[in-house]
């Protein structure tokens, strides 16, 4: 490094500029100071450590080193002791040389550097002091008048501020005014505002901004160049005086010997030029400073773009995996149900067979008993256990979805009303119902199955109030599910749908079970008090009417279910279910029942004989198919199993149509994949019923077959 730039940089701190805030700094092409001085105290400025980077000392110089170009010029930098600096970087030898200065100090210097060359106008003081005192206001008159024609004698050009801000010249103008700049305005008494491209002009501008802060003394502008129309160059000076409230300035054409005069010219000429030179630097960097500005400005927007879609793709994320957590879970719960339904696929034929026999004859040993009171209690019990377990079956393939139910127009708020009859009757008096239907709209559903989702979450209900009683209320309402709302992996699609509500003020539901409510054989009631279907049986039937469920319950608080069907419209109200048994009817036809059970066999043909029938019984369809052969028209009614070996009854049913068209076929299961009620119609069978059956509704159902043929 040289010494000799070091020892200017010196200098320029120490001597030139030693009264004023500015330091200087020597750095290596790496950003480590060096060397430095300057007035580290005026500018708060502390000094680095010996080779520490300089962009500890000043946060702006930070990703700048290396340059790419010989120097590079900062203004209006923002300093943490809340001073504004300028700054010049420049590269010195293998290094870098900084200077950091106070603008503000900068044109305080420069401008007392100027005065001190331009004290030329000492009688404009001496005569100053003679005309801004008046002795009273009547005498102001006079004394402009006095102002005026000492103005001439002095060879003064005095300006006046008019009411409009303005200048305009008074009395009469000294001869050397016409080289003034401007002068046509001044001699025309045309105003004179201020200007700061003039230097006149921005004195005046000077001078207003004074008198506005109440400042009335008296104070100079320093020596200005104007040049004629044939080269010759003129010094003038003027100083701005307030007298009685009127605001003048005092123009001076100053006159010396010609090598003063040069000498002065030049220096003013040397000083203009490095004035000029530092407004072209100021007006440079700050062009640099609006570009780096609005740089920043592109790259902080870039950034807040960025935030603004990293944010949203954040937020799409979890929504995303939140609706990935809630298919998973429905993933679950159809896996659970599919597990359930093979189960229940698997072990339905046989236990509702072995049910048809323990059915059958419990009721027909109930039908012989005729003294024993409590032999019949017994065999009740033994019905009523019977019944339970095949709606158990019932259930399992409800919600495991192995059964078909008929659909067809259901006004819901009918089979609300009687299922609530029905719970009126069935609970204690400590829990008070209410009922609120608002909407008479139909769906598309089995009454039997709408009728048994409303008695399963009372009966919940019930159960959570049973220890203090509360209030459960029941409520239809229409809802509109917006497209924004809909949940399609949900099955809560947009549309209009049916609300029924079920709300207890009981007990309340954890939140760590509420996913677990509806899982198969899951239960919060005490050992003997449910089976743990029924909210999975709800569920069930809720999604197989095409429609979905939601729950809101709270500790202590009590608990809503929430049910949505969608409405189908008004159509023709379906037919309610008749709880008038008809009569038990009896006949003398002769009937063919097939079947491999032997018990059930046993059961349908004692009582088909007890009602008068002629029974023939077969273990299989082969049998039966080989004496029907041999005289078609013998027989009245088939009632024929379903699933047995060698010929299943479909395909019996089918033979024996194809021999005598019109035969009427009873076909009975006790779990058929393959076989529904639509496809037994379109065979020709004339009933599909499923086991086990009660004795006098086979009876029954038998009669009304045999009527119809």
């Amino acid at each position: 490094m040289s010494k000799s730039i070091s020892l200017i940089l010196e200098k320029i701190c120490s001597q030139v500029f030693k009264e004023y805030c500015l330091v200087y700094f020597i750095i290596d092409n790496v950003g480590r100071a060096l060397q430095w001085g300057g007035n580290f105290t005026d500018l708060n400025i502390q000094a680095p450590e010996k080779e520490s980077p300089i962009s500890d000392v000043f946060l702006f110089m930070d990703g700048i080193l290396p340059l790419e170009i010989d120097s590079m010029e900062f203004s209006c930098i923002k300093m943490p002791s809340s001073l504004c600096v300028d700054a010049l970087l420049f590269k010195i030898d293998k290094g870098y040389g900084l200077i950091v200065w106070d603008a503000t100090k900068k044109d305080e210097y420069l401008t007392q550097t100027q005065q001190q060359y331009n004290e030329l106008s000492l009688l404009v003081e001496k005569q100053k002091n003679r005309i801004i005192h008046p002795s009273d206001k009547n005498t102001h008159e006079k004394n402009k008048n006095i102002l005026a024609d000492l103005a001439l004698a002095l060879n003064f050009a005095v300006l006046e501020m008019n009411n409009q801000g303005n200048f305009v010249l008074i009395g009469t103008p000294p001869p050397w005014i016409k080289y003034a700049l401007e002068s046509r305005h001044i001699l025309e008494a045309q105003p004179y505002e201020e200007d700061v491209f003039s230097f006149l002009g921005n004195f005046i501008k000077e001078a207003k901004s004074r008198w506005s802060n109440n400042y009335r003394d008296s104070f100079k502008s320093g020596i200005w160049i104007e040049k004629d129309n044939r080269g010759q160059e003129f010094l003038f000076e003027t100083t701005a005086v307030d007298i009685d409230g009127k605001k003048m300035l005092i123009i001076a054409h100053d006159v010396c010997h010609p090598n003063e005069k040069q000498s002065i010219i030049q220096k003013g000429r040397t000083l203009a030029l490095q004035y000029q030179n530092l407004k072209r630097d100021d007006q440079k960097l700050k062009g640099l400073h609006d570009e780096l500005e609005l740089r920043v400005k592109e790259r902080t927007k870039d950034l807040e773009e960025a935030n603004l879609k990293l944010a949203m793709e954040l937020k799409e994320r979890k929504k995303v995996e939140k609706e990935s957590e809630e298919v998973s879970k429905q993933l679950r719960q159809s896996q659970k149900m599919e597990a359930i339904g093979t189960l229940a696929g698997g072990i339905a034929h046989d236990f509702n067979n072995i049910l048809s026999g323990i059915f059958g004859y419990a009721q027909l040993a109930e039908m012989d008993i005729n003294g024993s009171g409590k032999a019949k209690q017994y065999i009740n019990q033994v019905i009523k256990g019977a019944q339970r377990a095949s709606a158990l079956v019932r259930q399992i393939l409800t919600f495991s979805r192995q059964t078909e139910h008929e659909k067809q127009p259901l006004e819901v708020s009918v089979i609300i009303k009687e299922a609530m009859n029905f719970i009126r009757a069935s609970i204690p008096s400590s829990i008070e119902i209410k009922e609120n239907i608002l909407s008479k709209e139909k769906v598309m559903a089995d009454s039997t199955q709408i009728h048994q989702v409303i008695m399963n979450l009372c009966t919940n209900a019930y159960h959570a109030m049973s220890d203090n009683g509360g209030v459960l209320e029941i409520r239809l309402q229409e809802i509109k599910i917006s497209a924004e709302d809909s949940i399609p992996e949900l099955n809560k699609l947009a549309g209009e749908y049916l609300q029924i509500e079920v709300r207890d003020t009981g007990c309340g539901i954890d939140k760590e079970l509420i996913e677990k409510i509806f899982d198969p054989y899951f239960s919060t009631k005490k050992k003997g008090e449910g089976t743990g279907l029924g909210l999975a049986l709800v569920q069930a039937i809720v999604n197989d009417h095409e429609g979905f469920l939601e729950v809101d319950s709270q500790p202590n608080r009590g608990t809503s279910f929430y049910i949505y069907l969608p409405i189908i419209g008004k159509t023709a109200l379906p037919g309610t279910l008749s709880t008038k048994k008809p009569p038990l009817l009896k006949g003398n036809e002769k009937i063919m029942l097939v079947d491999d059970e032997k018990s059930i066999r046993s059961v349908f043909k004692d009582l088909l004989e007890r009602n008068g029938y002629k029974v023939n019984a077969f273990e299989n369809g082969f049998e039966a198919l080989k004496e029907f052969k041999k005289n078609p028209d013998h027989f009245d009614l088939v009632i024929t199993d379903m699933t047995m070996p060698g010929i299943p009854g479909d395909e019996l049913a089918t033979e024996l149509l194809d021999i005598r068209p019109g035969l009427p076929i009873i076909l009975s299961t006790g779990y058929s994949e393959k076989m529904t009620e639509t496809k037994a119609h379109e065979i020709g069978i004339r009933k599909y019923i499923h086991k086990p059956i009660a004795n006098k509704d086979l009876a029954i159902l038998v009669r009304k077959v045999l009527d119809t043929e």
